[in-house]
Order: structure tokens, then sequence, then C-alpha cells
């Protein structure tokens, strides 16, 4: 059997700023959405980068070699 589509769905991300607090980052590849547990800026625009490059993308060549 040969995979010829490979896609990111959901993915969940664990951030920690300098006073140790946690920021959860739900990213929903399929959909083109994200949610952040507490407000950061940084992990805001991460995460419009990480949709950018992966929304719906066809990962099978990075994967199945």
């Amino acid at each position: 059997m040969k995979i010829t589509k490979y896609y990111i769905d959901n993915a969940v991300y664990k951030a920690e700023d300098e006073n140790g607090n946690v920021i959860w980052l739900t990213v929903d590849y399929w959909n083109n959405k994200f949610d952040l547990s507490s407000q950061n800026k940084i992990l805001e625009n991460f995460a419009k980068t990480l949709l950018n490059k992966k929304h719906r993308v066809n990962l099978v060549d990075k994967v199945i070699q």
C-alpha cells in the first residue's frame, strides 16, 4: 500500500515564559484556526506562521521516503 496524502490535522504545543507560566497553543491546521490558553502576541504570530506553512499542505513527500 502506498501513502499518497499526509496532512497535519491538530496539534498542541506547550510554551513556558521566563516566570514558569505555561501557555498552551492549540492549532487546527485543517480548519486554519488556533487558540491560546493565555494571550501572548509572540505565540499568536508564531501560530499564524505555522498555519501559513502547513494549512492543508500534503506532507507525504516529507514523511514517506
